[in-house]
């Protein structure tokens, strides 16, 4: 008689506290896959909202931070072009060269003859025709200055007027104003892609709270009869918790996949935009790192989601 009131659940004693908890949840997530898998064209959207709600601005901040990566990994600060007065003899030129390598923060400097920037000139646009009918060279003796690496920009600056102070100089070009919009640009970026995230994590919350309101409507019958015979809201929220922590989590792989195929289809042009600047190509893929905060993000989104929608709705439903 006992084996039959056992095997039927009749005389068992009440499972402990703790372990009712696990069972519950354990019914809970399971009940909660289950509903997922009834309606897989619906739920199949919600995810693919909340990926390319997630992927759209991890896409964004990666393309920063390999841009930035770079910029960060040149070599030496921008080069400084002296441009020597008309009058100057290649022989006063290099005296000229000589007192620009005394200064402090110099790493090297090239003397270019104007004869040779001339032919250079000529070769580079063909217009031979046109140079031949110069009475003379118009170009000047001009100088290359490379700063060492630890120069920063406020001491590119200061030399930039020191050497526009020598006699014999004409004109002192910095070539920084490439780098300045570059780091502009990835600046910009990083920004707009943080403030994507944000405006895309609120539509997630919503978007993903209205479904789950239309759930707990559904469902609104069975969590009368939850609340009648004791159960309150911690308990009947349980399932909702957990098909917006699926649905999110689910909605991070889908994010994962979005921008490993996007940064497959962008590895091209971004490495174009590295090899301007003589820089290897070093764009990332999708790591696991990623697809692990990717999924936690979406899980933590649907979790946040689920708790609002079941919070605001479940107090509204009472037994009559």
């Amino acid at each position: 008689m006992s084996n039959q009131q056992s095997a039927t659940g009749i005389g068992v004693r009440p499972r402990p506290p703790i372990s009712a908890w696990f069972h519950h949840h354990r019914q809970a997530a399971q009940a909660s896959y289950e509903k997922l898998l009834q309606a897989p064209a619906s739920n199949f959207l919600t995810v693919l909202v909340i990926g390319v709600a997630l992927a759209l601005p991890h896409l964004g901040i990666s393309i920063a931070t390999a841009v930035q990566g770079q910029i960060e990994q040149l070599d030496s600060p921008p080069q400084l072009s002296l441009l020597l007065d008309g009058t100057v003899t290649y022989e006063e030129a290099a005296r000229i060269r000589e007192q620009v390598m005394r200064k402090p923060g110099i790493a090297e400097v090239k003397l270019v003859d104007r004869d040779r920037a001339l032919a250079e000139f000529t070769a580079a646009t063909g217009l031979q025709d046109l140079v031949e009918r110069l009475n003379s060279n118009p170009l000047p003796h001009s100088l290359w200055v490379y700063p060492k690496a630890n120069v920063r920009t406020a001491g590119l600056e200061q030399l930039q007027s020191d050497l526009g102070a020598l006699t014999g100089v004409s004109q002192v070009i910095l070539d920084s104003r490439w780098l300045k919009r570059l780091n502009a640009f990835t600046d910009l970026l990083r920004t707009t892609a943080s403030v994507l995230f944000l405006v895309m994590a609120l539509g997630v919350v919503l978007t993903l709270g209205n479904t789950l309101r239309l759930g707990i409507e559904a469902r609104r019958d069975e969590i009368v009869v939850i609340k009648l015979i004791g159960g309150g809201n911690a308990f009947a929220r349980r399932p909702f918790l957990y098909t917006g922590l699926f649905t999110g989590a689910l909605g991070g792989v889908m994010a994962s996949l979005l921008s490993g195929l996007a940064l497959m289809a962008l590895n091209a042009p971004v490495n174009r935009l590295f090899e301007l600047y003589d820089q290897v190509p070093a764009l990332p893929s999708l790591v696991l790192s990623d697809l692990f905060v990717l999924i936690l993000m979406g899980a933590g989104l649907g979790l946040i989601s689920a708790w609002y929608s079941a919070q605001l709705h479940l107090t509204r439903i009472q037994p009559k």
